[in-house]
């Protein structure tokens, strides 16, 4: 899918009012990906300090966005991104203390960085020209964080499949709804939502095969989420009919 939407005007009260939202969730997703990561290395020691360094970026991440902020003299609406993202965090949550690590590092590892990597994706194209190499390099970044999921469950998927699908079904659901809630922001600062979500799955049903997944029935995974989430019509423009159908 390749919307064309132009390069928005960066000095317009709607499009600031737009960028404080996003950079809200932006700055509060990778603060609780360093959370996360250091949670993860208590209970992986064994990769404690590769983890631990994960993390630190995820931070360094979150600072970096923050500049991007006031830059353009903007307040991130981090009250909105809290509640998004509380959710998602509290799953996380459920997931380490009950030491269930397939489900954190799916969380984690492969539904959060994917969703990552898809946003600075595409905001990276309508990205003023302060933010628009931090994102680059936060990019280039991101993509350690979805290998080292990938190779841990890779290496364990027989007997993990059941439980990674489990979380599936329930955190995908749960990351649509932020995407949906600031739907409107995206297009305000230039970004085409449907084409973003449309990324999202094409970027975690490759990781979901990459770990062990046949195509069919990690595209089922995805669509049964779309589904649940998703109007119709958006379910439509983002997922092949035969999938579809196939619910």
């Amino acid at each position: 899918m390749t919307t064309s939407i132009a390069i928005p005007d960066i000095t317009t009260p709607a499009y600031l009012h737009a960028y404080g939202r996003i950079n809200g969730v932006v700055i509060i997703g990778e603060g609780l990906a360093d959370r996360h990561f250091r949670l993860l290395a208590k209970a992986i020691p064994e990769d404690g300090p590769e983890l631990l360094r994960l993390g630190a970026m995820e931070g360094r991440h979150a600072r970096e966005f923050i500049g991007c902020g006031h830059h353009l003299g903007v307040k991130p609406d981090v009250a909105l991104a809290k509640q998004l993202f509380g959710p998602l965090h509290e799953l996380f949550l459920e997931c380490d203390r009950a030491g269930d690590l397939p489900g954190c590092l799916v969380i984690q590892g492969l539904v959060v960085e994917c969703f990552a990597v898809a946003a600075y994706r595409h905001y990276l194209p309508v990205a003023d020209d302060y933010a628009r190499p931090i994102t680059a390099h936060i990019l280039q970044d991101e993509a350690e964080h979805l290998n080292y999921a990938e190779t841990w469950l890779k290496r364990r998927f027989p007997e993990l499949e059941p439980a990674m699908s489990s979380i599936c079904r329930r955190v995908l659901p749960v990351t649509i709804s932020i995407l949906q809630a600031v739907a409107t922001d995206m297009r305000a600062i230039g970004m085409d939502p449907l084409d973003l979500v449309a990324s999202f799955f094409e970027l975690f049903q490759d990781s979901l095969e990459t770990v062990g997944y046949d195509t069919r029935t990690a595209r089922r995974l995805i669509v049964s989420a779309a589904a649940s989430t998703m109007t119709k019509a958006s379910a439509r423009a983002v997922m092949p009919s035969d999938d579809l159908a196939q619910l």
